[in-house]
C-alpha cells in the first residue's frame, strides 16, 4: 500500500473545512472541524480552484507565491471533484452522502448515475430532476451550508462558470443564489459588490482553469504550470484589491496524476463476464460490482493478463482503512465489492458511450490516493 496515502478526516481535511465554516457561522457542525486557526471574520469568501494540488502549487510558484497563511490539507476518497463539492457543502464525508465520484450504480433505480449532470450514464443532463426523481432521497443530504445559513438569514451566492448550473449543482449549492460568470476576474468583482451590500455573508467561487489544462496536456506539462501561475496570481491579487474586508479563503479539490497510460476497460476480453454492471467511478478510483461466481482474485487475474495493476480493495477493507470517512448502510453498497486503484501513471476507463474516445487521450487524470492527487492547499489572505 505504498503508494496510497489516506485522507485525514479526523481534523485536516476539506471536510473539516466545511465543518469549521458551519461552526463559524452559528450552525451544528456534521462532523470534526479543523485543527487550524483560521481568523475569519462575518464575510467569508471560499474560493476553490478544481485540479490544483499542493504539490504542483509549491512547484509551480515556490517562493513567489504572494501569501502568508499557507496550509496543507487532504482531499476525500475519491479525490474527484463531485464527491469533494459534496463533502465541502454539506460537512458531510463521502460515506454518509453517496456521492462516490462522477459515475455511481444506484440499485434504487437500477443504473449507473453521472453525479456531475445528475441523469443516467448515457442520458441527458438533469435527467433525474426531469423524471421526477427527488435527489435528497437518493443522496441523504439533510440541508447544505448555503440552507443553513438562509434558515439564520444570512445570504450566500456562488458564481460559477457559465453552463455549470443544475446537476450536481441542485445538492450541493442548494439554497444559494446561483450566479454564471463569464470570467473568474467578473466574478470576484461582482462577489466583492455583493459582499459589500451584508454585514455577514458567505460568498463561493468556482474556477475551473487549472483543471481543464492538467486533463489536456497532464499535470508536469509547461501549459499546466503556466495557468497555475496565472490562475494563483491573478485571483490572489485580484482578492486582496476588491475583498480586503473579507476573509478569503483558497482551496482545491483533488491534484492530479501524470497518466502514461489510459487502459480502456472495455478492450479487456471477458471483464463482463465477472462484473454485474460496468465499471463505474473515476478513471483512478473504480468500482467494480462482481457477479455472483466472480471473486477478487479471478479479477485480479484476469486484469494482470492485460497490463493493468494496482492495488485491489474489498469494501469492507476499504471502510477499515477509513477511506470514506464515516459511512452510512443505506449508501456505502455504492461503492461496489472491490474498488481497484490504478498504479500512478495509470488509468482505467470505461467507455459508455463508444464515440467518447477523448477521454483516452487525457494526459492528467485523478480519483486515486497518491500525494499529488490527495493534498491540496488551503491559503488564507
Amino acid at each position: 500500500m505504498s503508494e496510497l496515502a489516506i485522507p485525514n478526516y479526523s481534523d485536516l481535511s476539506i471536510q473539516n473545512l466545511a465543518n469549521t465554516l458551519l461552526s463559524h457561522f452559528g450552525a451544528v457542525p456534521r462532523g470534526p472541524k479543523l485543527r487550524l486557526d483560521l481568523d475569519i471574520n462575518d464575510r467569508v469568501v471560499l474560493i476553490l480552484i478544481d485540479g490544483l494540488s499542493y504539490l504542483d502549487l509549491i512547484n509551480a510558484m515556490g517562493n513567489s507565491l504572494p501569501v502568508s497563511r499557507l496550509y496543507r490539507i487532504t482531499s476525500v476518497f475519491p479525490t474527484t471533484t463531485s464527491t469533494v463539492l459534496t463533502t465541502l457543502f454539506t460537512g458531510l464525508s463521502p460515506g454518509q452522502h453517496g456521492v462516490f465520484g462522477p459515475n455511481v450504480y444506484i440499485k434504487e433505480i437500477g443504473t449507473i448515475v453521472n453525479t456531475l449532470s445528475m441523469g443516467p450514464v448515457i442520458g441527458e443532463r438533469d435527467g433525474l430532476h426531469k423524471m421526477g426523481y427527488d435527489l435528497k432521497k437518493l443522496f441523504p443530504i439533510k440541508s447544505t451550508i448555503f440552507e443553513e445559513l438562509g434558515n439564520m438569514g444570512i445570504r450566500s451566492r456562488v458564481y460559477v462558470p457559465k453552463g455549470l448550473s443544475g446537476g450536481l449543482s441542485r445538492i450541493t449549492y442548494a439554497g444559494a443564489e446561483i450566479v454564471e460568470y463569464v470570467t473568474p476576474y467578473d466574478a470576484i468583482i461582482n462577489a466583492s459588490k455583493f459582499l459589500s451590500e451584508y454585514r455577514v455573508s458567505f460568498v463561493h467561487i468556482y474556477i475551473t482553469t487549472v483543471d481543464s489544462a492538467a486533463h489536456k496536456y497532464g499535470p508536469d506539462s509547461e501549459e499546466c504550470n503556466a495557468v497555475i501561475r496565472e490562475t494563483v496570481d491573478s485571483v490572489i491579487r485580484m482578492a486582496k484589491k476588491y475583498m480586503a474586508d473579507a476573509t478569503v479563503l483558497i482551496t482545491a479539490d483533488h491534484g492530479h496524476d501524470e497518466v502514461r497510460s489510459n487502459v480502456k476497460a472495455n478492450d479487456v476480453q471477458g471483464l463482463m463476464r465477472h462484473l454485474h454492471v460496468p465499471p463505474y467511478g473515476d478513471a483512478r478510483a473504480v468500482y467494480l460490482k462482481l457477479s455472483d461466481k466472480s471473486s477478487i482474485d479471478e479479477l485480479t487475474a484476469l486484469l494482470s493478463r492485460h497490463n493493468v495493476a494496482g492495488h485491489f480493495l474489498s469494501r469492507d477493507d476499504a471502510i477499515n482503512m477509513g477511506l470514506f470517512g464515516e459511512t452510512s448502510s443505506n449508501v456505502i453498497d455504492r461503492v461496489g465489492d472491490v474498488i481497484f486503484i490504478p498504479n500512478s501513471g495509470s488509468a482505467f476507463i470505461y467507455l459508455y458511450k463508444p464515440d467518447n474516445e477523448e477521454l483516452l487521450t487525457l494526459r492528467g487524470q485523478h480519483g486515486g490516493l497518491t500525494e499529488r492527487e490527495l493534498y491540496i492547499p488551503l491559503i488564507q489572505l
